[in-house]
């Protein structure tokens, strides 16, 4: 995300006033996101608030409620005894041979037990019982002071949340000053922010939480109370009842302050010679506090010796500092028909984060709800934290062409320089080629009043990723600190440097058309994209001692059609209805995969033949799609023996389940 020339999280997106934004532009094709190269590979979503209008005095104030409102009618659940049914077709209530007489009869004990609530009546909806209709406002007051050099803006925002779970909700105030000023060639702008966040989470727990839960489990009691437990299972343990959470006093929730004040200069040294100087900062804080008591079902299954270790705090405080600076100068001229441009830029940027996180234990009461009241730091563990610096240098140049307002051409390349990549890979480059005809201005179609636009365009390019963790190319080390030599700590190597980590890249091909006839708006698109050295976690030898290093591995291609239609039925007096369709195709395939990732896939297969497992599996593999789904082929039960009839690679049928069977199922 780029908001006002600067680079920003999806948080501050998130949070920012609808109110205050101009425009969004979405940079998709490479002759579009190459000036932003070195992070340009997923695209960039480029926003502007809106300027001063100048010489005007004016008060605005804006107000909308947003509406939460949960949609359940997508699934399809089964009742009680459909439920019961299925477990009892797929063997649930069934034991082997080898356990003796009881066992049996304490499944089907369970199963009548269960089967008596059902047809009782009990037929509990668990994906309702969390949620609500969510009602939340904004307020939004924006006042704009002007003269003829010097202009302002200063605006407020609140905004608050509900969200469908119950007790989820999100405030956010915010306060803007925008400030420009003109001094004969010169034009300063300043713009400055302070974002105060708070969000606190359900204490229903997670939506995942319910939909686990069975249909001929009780919710409530007769007398309108919660029951803790729903069952218990034969091994002695228990499953609980995540609406008894919603009881007791606990606490999930983050909050963060924002600073950002970023500067402008813009030197219009003579027409068509322009200099422009940027400077931004970026301060957060941020913290988040997540408590449970020992009353919470987490800790349900804490037996003998655990017991004094239920309820948990975990207090979370971090910080982030970003500093960036650029200096761009570019020129343009009009000769005739002819029509140039070029620009030269700088950057550099410093982003430095750090979070400290306390994790305790021991909390009997509810009411204890302080970090101060823990018995001591969790089981094994001490306080632990992050902290990373990351620079950038960058340098740009970019030259464009057109000729008579018909053929146009970019041509646009980067060379970026990361600490986030290995000491011998600092450096990379990144490019782009556009070309461009807009055949609305000739000739043959000047004349004509059916197209108001009709552009074609193709580009190609190449661009970056810097995306991960700040540690993956350089060696970290440990301290030891439950051992000492002559009073000093020891310190070990916890991870492996790689001087050779470079830059991971993609690359673009896109052709397409822009067209216009009357209020009808057509875009098509048709896209190749190449991803390349891929940063990834890959296997190591053990006699290095480490199970993985990261490395670049890889090589994913991505191709599609996209195609966007608008049509404005009416627009008058500021009111306007425009109806909009969009169509998107993908299909991405593994050009290249590195022999590493078959400990991956061998991982896998481990996984898929785990009989408890129900879930299909991921694999990759030269030539298939990364979304693929990796399956053997069922052909359902065996009535005459109550196996599983599988399909082997051959065609044949089995009862023996093979990962070396497994074939592609399906796509997510």
């Amino acid at each position: 995300f780029i908001l006002d020339g600067f680079e920003t999280n999806v948080e501050r997106v998130f949070d920012l006033d609808m109110n205050r934004i101009e425009s969004v532009t979405i940079l998709k094709d490479a002759a579009s996101k190459a000036i932003y190269g070195a992070k340009a590979a997923n695209g960039v979503i480029v926003i502007e608030t809106k300027k001063l209008a100048g010489g005007k005095a004016r008060v605005s104030y804006n107000n909308s409620v947003d509406l939460e409102l949960p949609d359940l009618t997508s699934y399809n659940l089964t009742n009680s005894l459909e439920k019961l049914e299925a477990e009892r077709i797929d063997g649930f209530y069934q034991r082997g041979n080898a356990f003796p007489p009881i066992v049996h009869f304490a499944a089907q004990q369970l199963y009548n037990s269960r089967r008596k609530l059902a047809l009782e009546g009990l037929d509990t909806y668990w994906l309702a019982k969390p949620l609500q209709n969510g009602v939340g406002q904004k307020h939004a007051l924006a006042v704009e002071l002007g003269g003829s050099n010097l202009n302002n803006i200063i605006d407020v925002a609140y905004r608050n949340v509900t969200g469908a779970m119950i007790g989820s909700k999100r405030e956010n105030i915010s306060g803007n000053v925008t400030t420009s000023y003109r001094l004969n060639n010169l034009l300063f702008r300043n713009i400055m922010s302070v974002v105060s966040n708070k969000a606190i989470e359900s204490p229903y727990g997670t939506f995942s939480d319910y939909v686990q839960m069975n249909p001929y489990w009780r919710a409530e009691n007769a007398d309108g109370t919660i029951p803790y437990l729903a069952e218990q299972n034969e091994d002695g343990t228990f499953i609980t009842n995540p609406l008894y959470n919603s009881t007791i006093n606990s606490n999930n929730s983050t909050e963060y302050l924002n600073f950002i004040n970023n500067f402008y200069l813009e030197w219009t040294m003579k027409p068509g010679l322009r200099a422009t100087a940027r400077i931004g900062v970026d301060v957060q804080n941020s913290k988040a506090d997540e408590f449970y008591p020992a009353a919470h079902t987490m800790f349900a299954n804490y037996f003998a010796d655990n017991v004094l270790r239920k309820g948990s705090y975990q207090v979370n405080n971090g910080s982030r500092t970003n500093l960036s600076s650029d200096l761009n100068v570019n020129y343009s001229k009009e000769i005739n028909k002819h029509f140039f441009f070029g620009n030269v830029g700088f950057n550099i940027s410093e982003r430095k984060f750090n979070e400290l996180i306390h994790i305790v234990e021991g909390f009997p009461s509810e009411r204890m709800d302080n970090i101060i009241f823990a018995r001591g730091y969790k089981f094994e563990s001490r306080p632990t934290g992050v902290n990373s610096v990351n620079r950038e240098l960058g340098v740009l140049g970019a030259v464009s062409y057109m000729y008579d307002n018909r053929f146009l051409s970019d041509f646009t390349f980067r060379s970026n320089a990361s600490s986030l990549y290995g000491a011998n890979k600092r450096w990379a480059s990144f490019w782009s080629l556009g070309l461009g005809w807009n055949l609305h201005n000739e000739s043959f179609l000047k004349g004509s009043n059916l197209f108001k636009t009709f552009k074609l365009r193709g580009s190609l390019g190449a661009t970056g990723n810097s995306n991960f963790a700040t540690n993956r190319a350089i060696a970290t080390y440990n301290y030891y600190q439950n051992s000492f030599y002559q009073n000093f700590p020891g310190s070990y190597l916890a991870s492996l440097a790689n001087p050779d980590l470079q830059w991971e890249s993609k690359f673009d091909y896109n052709a397409g058309a822009d067209i216009a006839i009357g209020k009808l708006n057509l875009r098509f698109d048709y896209y190749q994209a190449y991803t390349e050295n891929l940063v990834a976690n890959i296997s190591t030898a053990p006699s290095t001692g480490f199970g993985t290093v990261s490395d670049n591995l890889g090589k994913v291609k991505n191709t599609g059609v996209e195609l966007y239609a608008s049509y404005m039925v009416f627009n008058k007096g500021g009111n306007f209805l425009s109806l909009n369709f969009g169509l998107e195709t993908n299909n991405n395939k593994i050009v290249r995969l590195s022999n590493a990732m078959k400990t991956f896939n061998e991982n896998m297969d481990k996984v898929a033949a785990d009989q408890g497992n129900s879930v299909p599996v991921k694999k990759y593999q030269d030539g298939m799609s990364m979304n693929a789904i990796w399956v053997v082929p069922s052909l359902g039960i065996d009535p005459a023996t109550g196996r599983e009839i599988y399909v082997d690679r051959n065609g044949s049928t089995t009862f023996n389940w093979n990962a070396n069977d497994m074939v592609v199922g399906g796509h997510s």
